[in-house]
């Protein structure tokens, strides 16, 4: 008598003891995921979106441009400072080699123009130079 009554219990532990089984022979294969590249999908590294692409874009085309202007330097390197400002103006004396202007190159966002004026303060303030922040629009490196 107690066997029909327990048939349909038995069906199901026995279901649920197949899944138990095939999920603890699956746990090593499904813990080895397949092969990601990081550098193929846009959004997963940090501090890698549409705007710093654009950015990244915007700082070539301004490297380029400032190539053909003698005496400009992109990122000029300060012997009394560790900060690089984004442009280096003609030396204005040859008696004052260190004495130049330097540009801060930002976008033209709200972000942008408080990141320049930042970025302008502390150029000056650390290397003596007047500094000022230059902005661009940013939808044609988009």
């Amino acid at each position: 008598m107690a066997v029909p009554a327990l048939a349909p219990a038995a069906v199901i532990m026995g279901v649920e003891g197949v899944g138990a089984m095939a999920a603890r022979l699956a746990g090593p294969q499904l813990k080895r995921l397949p092969l990601e590249l990081i550098e193929r999908e846009p959004f997963r590294r940090v501090g890698d979106n549409w705007a710093t692409r654009a950015g990244r874009r915007a700082h070539e085309a301004l490297r380029d441009r400032l190539k053909e202007k003698p005496g400009w330097e992109y990122e000029p390197k300060s012997t009394t400072s560790r900060l690089k400002p984004d442009v280096g103006a003609p030396l204005r004396s040859p008696a004052a080699p260190g004495k130049r202007f330097q540009m801060e190159y930002k976008p033209d966002t709200p972000s942008g123009r408080i990141a320049g004026a930042r970025g302008a303060r502390k150029y000056e303030n650390e290397t003596g130079n007047k500094t000022r922040a230059i902005y661009y629009n940013p939808k044609p490196y988009l």
